[in-house]
């Protein structure tokens, strides 16, 4: 019971973690607008490189930021398609497992959105793309972001309560 206590309060410390990097992507992405707003000459430079001599630093920084959460996510859905769902198969009754299961289902379709977002900024990276083509994508970029961020808490919040339902069940025992 005390490791399932432990990997409940694990898991809640995990979400945090994550709510604070994607928080921090979506800064990154939100001065990507304020250099768009401002039209400055910087904004394509800082994320995609110009030239053979231009390394497009801000754009690689993001990617590796992007990819720490996405290892992060897998790490964190993995813990919980495995280990937790051990824990509420042993500890929890039918109602949490159903109500688990359903939220492990989310997870291949965050999965998929973090997938699609990383092929997008690869995409960029590679350049040659005509600046239309970079603005538009940059800015479906942003908006998956906001998506994906938003599902994520909803999702984290839903397992909040459900782990906070099945902490007090063990507390109680």
């Amino acid at each position: 019971m005390k490791e399932t206590l432990a990997l409940i309060d694990q898991i809640l410390d995990e979400h945090n973690g994550i709510h604070q990097d994607l928080h921090g992507l979506e800064r990154v992405s939100s001065d990507l607008d304020a250099l768009v707003e401002l039209q400055s000459d910087k904004t394509k430079g800082y994320f995609v490189a110009r030239s053979l001599d231009d390394k497009g630093e801000g754009l690689r920084q993001w990617q590796d930021a992007l990819e720490a959460i996405d290892k992060g996510l897998r790490a964190h859905f993995q813990r919980e398609e495995t280990s937790l769902l051990e824990a509420f198969q042993k500890h929890g009754n039918a109602e949490l497992a159903s109500a688990l299961d359903t939220l492990l289902r989310e997870h291949d379709d965050l999965r998929n959105r973090v997938a699609k977002l990383r092929k997008d900024a690869a995409d960029l990276a590679a350049g040659g793309l005509r600046v239309e083509v970079w603005e538009a994508n940059g800015w479906g970029m942003k908006a998956n972001i906001d998506k994906i961020r938003s599902l994520i808490e909803a999702h984290a919040s839903n397992e909040q309560r459900l782990l906070n339902t099945l902490r007090s069940e063990l507390q109680q025992a």
